[in-house]
């Protein structure tokens, strides 16, 4: 086989190795490297298999990794609790057996950002496990509503964590590449400044401005756009501005929708008279169809497009 055939079948590799799935064992030091962090949205529920990261993936080629760390039913300190920008601790001292048998956090886990509890594992791990505590490879479970933690590599002796003690995840490891930041959904904030000081943090913790805001078409407001699209500009995209007033119109012309008079239907259209995202791009009230998926992906990829990402 020729040098430059190798290349290819190593690229391509690559490709489907990170494009759809995530594994800390699997993670790349490529700068060509898209990580899309938020909720059910961004893991793609109700797409049929089609979300937001597979279909940019498609378009970018196998010279691009993309990670989706989207999971369903996380608020915004949660998903930062993943992510890193919003660490998570353990309030109690807790000794782990060397042996790496498990141990029950009793009183659950919290968030850095204002102590309140969360409950991340609900539907996915997507980057907290391995973590770290002290220095320790570690791995958090959760059972029957309960969290529990091991050490992954055994001791010389039991190691008591102290009150207090974050939890570094792995995903909070992975700096490099472009984020795109997309929460808000199941809140975890009580105001629009507040949402905005947390996706300031996301941004602070990547250490660069190599980002993406998305705000969402559901649970948004037109103060928390204005603050959003004024803080990061050119880098934001309107979600729902663009599936109200294009979605439907660049889903017939790029063939997602047939082009026959059938659409817009008149739900949909008394849909757009409400400022509300057109059933025929959604599979619930909340959550895309594979078109809406479809648009979404082709959106940020021309977002990225546009800021010189790729």
């Amino acid at each position: 086989m020729s040098k430059n055939n190798l290349r290819l079948h190593f690229a391509l590799f690559l490709f489907f190795t990170f494009s759809s799935c995530y594994s800390q064992e699997n993670v790349s030091n490529y700068n060509n490297k898209l990580i899309d962090i938020g909720d059910s949205l961004t893991a793609g529920a109700g797409g049929n298999g089609v979300n937001m990261s597979n279909v940019t993936a498609r378009l970018l080629g196998p010279d691009w990794t993309v990670l989706n760390m989207g999971v369903g039913g996380e608020n915004t300190l949660t998903i930062g609790a993943r992510h890193g920008s919003i660490p998570m601790y353990i309030n109690e001292s807790i000794i782990l057996p060397k042996d790496g048998s498990k141990v029950e956090i009793s009183s659950g886990l919290f968030s850095s950002y204002n102590d309140k509890k969360i409950f991340p594992l609900l539907q996915g791990n997507a980057g907290i496990n391995p973590c770290f505590i002290d220095n320790l490879s570690c791995q958090i479970n959760r059972s029957n509503n309960k969290y529990y933690l091991n050490i992954l590599n055994p001791i010389k002796e039991d190691y008591r964590i102290s009150k207090n003690t974050q939890i570094i995840t792995s995903l909070s490891k992975i700096k490099d590449g472009i984020l795109t930041i997309f929460i808000g959904q199941n809140g975890g904030y009580e105001t629009p400044q507040e949402l905005l000081s947390q996706i300031k943090l996301f941004v602070q913790h990547k250490g660069d401005n190599n980002i993406i805001v998305i705000t969402s078409h559901g649970r948004t407001s037109p103060e928390i756009v204005r603050i959003v699209q004024e803080k990061f500009q050119e880098k934001h995209i309107d979600l729902k501005n663009y599936m109200v007033n294009k979605g439907l119109n660049d889903a017939i012309n790029f063939g997602l929708l047939p082009d026959n008079g059938e659409f817009p239907t008149s739900q949909d259209l008394e849909s757009i008279k409400k400022n509300e995202v057109p059933p025929s791009l959604l599979k619930d009230h909340i959550h895309f169809n594979s078109i809406g998926y479809e648009l979404l992906g082709r959106l940020r990829f021309n977002k990225g497009k546009e800021l010189g990402y790729w």
